[in-house]
């Protein structure tokens, strides 16, 4: 598949970004650098390309993406300013202006950042998880689950409020650090069971799975074909079951006895230059130029969404 994109229609194309501070200097150097790489790329399939960086407010966008008109939004917007919900706000606004954009919609978006919603889902279909409980505040006493546990921010990115002491071991060390991150983030706290073993993901590309990668990255994980194919199912059933579109990541882990579970999905994953995304499409063979072009031709295909669009 590593070949030359046949040559189309050149569009008005429209690249978004939004750096996030938290994320510290090399974060946003790293988004910055992905926004001119993809700008780049769809320059040299022939389409008319701007960046408009989303960080000055919701009306000041609006207007320049108004001045532009594109024809499409490549949409590389991972949050709003220092909301990870911003995620799901900014495909909504662009369904409200009636642009086309690559990506998932906001449905997608908003389940898989909500990770205890998301896992009621899996749930729901039979795909396995690992057992979880929810914290708004401060419990009388903690659901029974069984220890070693792993805390994490409900409806946040997965690294933010990560330290080694997010891993516990009985009451008092679930309590203290619950306390700890409550207190700090104001944000609901999932509490999951930790599964020992080794971690996987698999990138999605239209839907199919292109391949499991170890983690740290390893390509060819020593796994039979059956787990490997149990991966690359679960996978793909995540996809449809959350409604994931163009692209995505899903991680996992095994445990010493083999048994997969998922850990979560990731809609939109990064795509710059190093990730494990670009990665995985440079391992099945995918060239970052063919990558990109059949996003924007799927956006295009899709089109505006529209009252009757979302009714089907």
């Amino acid at each position: 598949m590593n070949e030359t994109p046949k040559a189309q229609p050149s569009r008005s194309v429209a690249v978004i970004y939004n750096p996030v501070e938290r994320g510290g200097e090399a974060v946003v150097r790293g988004v910055i650098d992905g926004a001119t790489e993809a700008h780049d790329a769809i320059e040299a399939l022939g389409h008319r390309v701007s960046l408009l960086r989303l960080d000055e407010g919701v009306r000041p966008f609006v207007e320049a993406l108004d001045a532009l008109r594109p024809d499409v939004v490549f949409n590389l917007c991972e949050g709003y300013r220092e909301s990870s919900a911003g995620e799901y706000c900014v495909a909504g606004l662009l369904e409200r202006l009636g642009v086309p954009y690559t990506g998932s919609g906001p449905m997608a978006l908003g389940i898989a950042l909500d990770k205890p919603l998301s896992k009621e889902l899996f749930g729901a279909r039979q795909i396995p998880t690992p057992r979880f409980a929810v914290y708004r505040q401060m419990p009388q006493s903690l659901t029974p689950l069984t220890f070693p546990l792993i805390l994490k921010l409900a409806a946040e990115d997965a690294s933010l409020g990560i330290t080694p002491d997010n891993v516990v071991f009985d009451d008092a060390s679930t309590l203290r650090r619950l306390q700890q991150l409550l207190d700090e983030y104001h944000s609901p706290v999932l509490a999951e069971e930790f599964i020992d073993g080794r971690e996987f993901t698999v990138a999605l590309f239209d839907g199919q799975p292109l391949l499991v990668r170890g983690t740290p990255p390893v390509f060819v994980p020593i796994i039979t074909n059956q787990q490997r194919e149990e991966l690359m199912t679960l996978a793909a059933r995540v996809w449809d079951a959350i409604g994931i579109r163009d692209y995505a990541r899903v991680d996992f882990r095994m445990d010493a006895h083999g048994r997969i579970y998922v850990l979560e999905a990731n809609p939109n994953p990064d795509i710059s230059a190093g990730s494990g995304f670009r990665r995985s499409l440079e391992a099945a063979n995918i060239s970052y130029p063919d990558f990109i072009a059949r996003l924007l031709d799927n956006a295009l295909r899709r089109g505006p969404v529209t009252p009757s669009s979302v009714s089907r």
